[in-house]
């Protein structure tokens, strides 16, 4: 791993419901990686990149409306002018205690949730981004040291 790793949190809304009973898409996932993506180009160069493509992209759980999740990325290899990097999407809590999508009937107040421990791993993948050498500024944050490979 190349420095740290870096970690966005984010609440589901109701904006980012997709199907019945409050579903979040999948593609959600893609999203945040995204912005952690950046983040870690920003963090080890200097740039925000260009983000080239994802593979091996697994969705592992479902995330609904009010679930707390964490999106987690971390560079696993430099090249000359691009990144390979690992990215998990982890479910830290819940709205509700869900065993499906109906919550009508549940006699629970709208605002209960619950801390899932230990976390629900909902998504991962592998993504390579890329700097042009003219625009690699080098580490700009002292927790990452890149050295590109020749």
């Amino acid at each position: 791993m190349v420095g740290e790793k870096v970690v966005f949190h984010a609440m589901m809304s109701q904006k980012d419901a997709h199907y019945v009973g409050g579903l979040v898409n999948g593609a959600r996932m893609f999203h945040y990686w995204g912005d952690v993506g950046t983040e870690l180009m920003v963090r080890v160069d200097g740039d925000i990149s260009l983000f080239l493509g994802y593979e091996e992209a697994e969705f592992l759980a479902p995330v609904y409306v009010g679930d707390f999740m964490e999106y987690v990325g971390w560079i696993e290899k430099v090249g000359r002018q691009s990144y390979t990097c690992q990215f998990e999407t982890w479910k830290i809590a819940t709205q509700l205690d869900r065993t499906d999508a109906d919550l009508s009937g549940i006699n629970t107040p709208q605002t209960a949730a619950t801390a899932l421990n230990p976390p629900i791993l909902a998504g991962r993948a592998k993504g390579s981004l890329f700097i042009s050498k003219a625009d690699q500024r080098g580490c700009t944050d002292p927790a990452f040291k890149c050295d590109h490979a020749e």
